[in-house]
């Protein structure tokens, strides 16, 4: 692969994974990026902080956040540790998964119930108007 070459894309027309599987490969019809594995977990975390800014520069009046929105989830324990694993499907075929320390469970637990009782509420009072 080239180093230090810098490839303007402005879509996505097509990404794969090289024949190694060293890196994805995003094109866009006249370039090619060339993105290592070892940058994926980086890029996971720089992409959202670069929308929330985009957002900010732009004064949006979104969120001030990046919402993914997911089509379900799958917790199971991570072997050997005390860590549990949530993960999320946001397609078909990708998912984002988050291992989480076992003490906190209660405190997410919790946060979900009272997301949900909130949102019950809020249902009662609208079926009642």
């Amino acid at each position: 692969m080239a180093e230090d070459i810098t490839a303007v894309l402005r879509k996505i027309s097509s990404a794969d994974l090289s024949a190694d599987g060293e890196f994805l490969l995003i094109h866009d019809g006249n370039a090619t990026a060339a993105l290592h594995r070892s940058v994926f977990n980086d890029l996971l975390v720089a992409l959202p902080n670069a929308m929330e800014k985009i957002q900010r520069i732009e004064k949006t009046p979104a969120p001030s956040f990046t919402v993914m929105h997911a089509r379900g989830c799958e917790i199971g324990r991570l072997d050997g540790t005390r860590h549990l694993v949530i993960r999320f499907r946001l397609s078909m075929t990708a998912g984002l998964s988050f291992a989480v320390p076992c003490e906190q469970i209660p405190g997410i637990v919790e946060a979900l119930e009272s997301a949900a009782d909130h949102e019950a509420a809020l249902s009662r009072s609208t079926w009642l108007q």
